[in-house]
């Protein structure tokens, strides 16, 4: 276990670690040590599979689902600019996301690809979608509307939550805790997203807690990860890529009434809707999302 300290034996330190485990118990996915930034398939179907993990998330919680797509494509696990196992940058625009996507295909050479996306990756896929529609064959869209506007000016539930967390994550004294009990009493009251989050993103070497991603720049770049697609801009020029949108029936990031607009946007698009999930599809639901992906991504429509 990552943050497990062989050196504590006391009890006091094994209820320290009891209570952690409890704290994480749901965060197992998401806390392996490391993972392939490119998985190569020994049988070649179509086009390479791009994967883009969300706010707070990484490539580690996809890796279960790239392995079942790997007996079909080759699949590339890419991170997000400031989170784990990526560079870090004082910005992160959506426009610039778009580019390290770009940047890393030319890299790779892989003139086009499909591309699969989750919440903030699936905004950026979209974005890139909006700037480089010639590299891409077919789009999925993970729980994501395209169209949820600037919100830091008006009140929204998902927003409010979301900024809460990135400024509980970025107040959250790391000095101050010297052990997993200081730690696990440190996190206690939060609520169980937040938890996740830092759980998801904390590193313990037995003395010190550092995190895993740039959470002043996610703070300082917070308004630009907010914004959505205005109907209004696309009148003449629609996103004609070949689109699968994936809408988790127990999630509001994706709601029906955006739906329309989405198609409006996307007017080569259908949307799947995928019963008792969360916006954690890919964790809950790992073997339905990737056969849904799969069926997608090789059919002829």
């Amino acid at each position: 276990m990552p943050y497990k300290n062989s050196s504590h034996t006391s009890k006091s330190n094994v209820l320290a670690q009891e209570q952690f485990d409890s704290l994480t118990k749901d965060c197992k996915t998401v806390r392996l040590q490391d993972c392939q930034t490119a998985r190569q398939s020994d049988r070649k179907t179509g086009l390479p599979l791009f994967l883009l993990h969300g706010l707070f998330d990484c490539t580690l919680s996809w890796k279960p689902i790239a392995d079942l797509l790997s007996e079909k494509f080759d699949v590339h696990l890419l991170s997000l600019r400031n989170h784990r196992g990526a560079k870090r940058f004082p910005t992160m625009s959506f426009e610039e996301m778009a580019d390290d996507v770009k940047a890393y295909a030319d890299e790779h050479n892989i003139e086009k690809f499909n591309f699969v996306g989750h919440s903030l990756g699936g905004k950026t896929a979209m974005n890139f979608a909006i700037r480089y529609p010639q590299m891409l064959e077919k789009l999925a869209i993970v729980d994501i509307s395209p169209c949820r506007g600037n919100s830091l000016t008006e009140y929204n539930e998902i927003i409010t939550n979301l900024l809460n967390q990135v400024v509980t994550m970025k107040n959250l004294p790391l000095a101050d805790f010297h052990s997993l009990a200081d730690f696990a009493n440190g996190i206690s009251s939060l609520d169980d997203d937040t938890k996740r989050a830092i759980i998801g993103n904390i590193n313990f070497d037995g003395k010190t807690f550092t995190w895993h991603l740039d959470i002043d720049a996610i703070f300082n770049n917070f308004d630009k990860l907010t914004g959505g697609f205005d109907v209004d801009d696309f009148i003449e020029n629609k996103i004609e890529t070949p689109t699968l949108f994936i809408k988790a029936m127990d999630s509001e990031f994706f709601p029906q009434s955006d739906f329309k607009a989405a198609k409006y946007i996307f007017p080569n698009s259908k949307i799947m809707e995928v019963d008792n999930c969360t916006h954690r599809i890919h964790l809950e639901k790992p073997e339905v999302l990737a056969e849904i992906v799969a069926e997608f991504m090789c059919s002829n429509k």
